[in-house]
């Protein structure tokens, strides 16, 4: 394990900022006994898929990633993902997509969104805290007209604390986590799930029979919000003449490629298809013109790619693809609204 940090009563010492209502006492997950929840902040593959399947739906769901404030600059992609139950908090940089395990949260479908420009992942069992809040009950749906509401103001509203945001909130996400930052991204979380279940417990106490997964939302990545312009589509890596010609190609929209896979590509398409050959030892083999130096990762699936968008009877698995994609963060960038055509 490369990371896990846990909690003492010490890191309760947040400085106060002035947002939230101030006359209330501080939101933290350290003061929820029943039961106690542990922390866990890993960045180890194994130990999170460990850990996921310890997790019993509902979850709060959250995300942070480092925001730049020079003018033009790109958003940055997402650096961490929080996940809790009523035991666990797992702040994760990867998160399981599960249409059976409801995740809730402020905006939610927004992270969800996020997380598939980011890394194509298609988020499901969304549940939007204040579309719940306005079916759990009535003085909400009176106070509201829309069903998207803060995190802070449900937290005031029904379990009668201010959550702090200040400036941890805009820290470095994509550096190792101090403690200040460990408890903020787990109290994100975790008050969600407080707020969850309160309403349910409205809803039941009122009588009113909420079916939850329901209205549930999942990403769509046909949105309009997902579509790639072509103005921001990021250059092609300059690997080599096959590359820089594949690059002239993208004045066409990606699956009206009509010329036949050059052979760079098709052979680039048989090493990762039918020998199963990893992407590094690809980046060597496919070397042409008496180059020493490997081809870059993004180079090699822009052939691979390439050749699928010429040739679309080409078989491929697309969950092989998608990982293939996935393992540099450029290329799905630019090839995801292709993986949507296709999907």
């Amino acid at each position: 394990m490369e990371k896990q940090e846990s909690l003492s009563s010490a890191s309760k010492t947040t400085p106060v900022s002035n947002e939230g209502d101030l006359s209330l006492p501080v939101y933290s997950f350290m003061d929820y006994r029943n039961p106690a929840a542990a922390v866990v902040y890993t960045k180890c593959e194994n130990e999170v898929d460990s850990l996921i399947e310890t997790l019993k739906g509902p979850l709060g769901f959250d995300l942070e990633w480092r925001v730049m404030w020079q003018a033009g600059a790109k958003e940055r992609r997402t650096a961490l993902v929080q996940l809790c139950d009523k035991r666990t908090i797992l702040l994760i940089q990867e998160v399981i997509e599960s249409a059976s395990i409801l995740k809730t949260g402020a905006n939610i479908l927004n992270d969800g969104e996020k997380l598939y420009r980011d890394f194509g992942i298609r988020a499901q069992g969304l549940v939007e805290l204040g579309a719940l809040a306005t079916r759990a009950d009535n003085k909400f749906a009176s106070m509201y007209n829309r069903e998207i509401v803060s995190l802070s103001k449900m937290v005031a509203m029904y379990l009668g604390k201010t959550l702090l945001k200040g400036k941890v909130r805009t820290s470095n996400w994509e550096a190792d986590l101090s403690t200040q930052m460990v408890e903020y991204a787990a109290n994100d979380a975790h008050c969600a799930l407080m707020v969850y279940n309160k309403l349910l417990q409205i809803a039941e106490k009122s009588g009113n029979k909420l079916n939850v997964a329901s209205y549930s939302c999942k990403v769509n990545p046909r949105s309009p919000k997902l579509q790639v312009k072509d103005s921001s589509s990021p250059p092609l890596p300059q690997g080599d003449a096959n590359a820089r010609s594949y690059q002239k190609s993208q004045a066409l929209p990606d699956y009206c490629i009509p010329d036949p896979p050059r052979p760079q590509y098709l052979r680039a398409y048989k090493l990762w298809h039918h020998d199963k050959m990893p992407v590094d030892k690809m980046c060597m083999t496919l070397r042409t013109g008496g180059r020493v130096e490997a081809l870059k990762e993004s180079t090699v699936i822009s052939y691979v790619v390439g050749a699928l968008q010429a040739d679309r009877r080409l078989p491929f698995d697309m969950e092989r693809l998608k990982d293939l994609i996935r393992m540099e963060a450029s290329s799905w960038q630019r090839h995801r609204q292709w993986i949507a055509s296709r999907e």
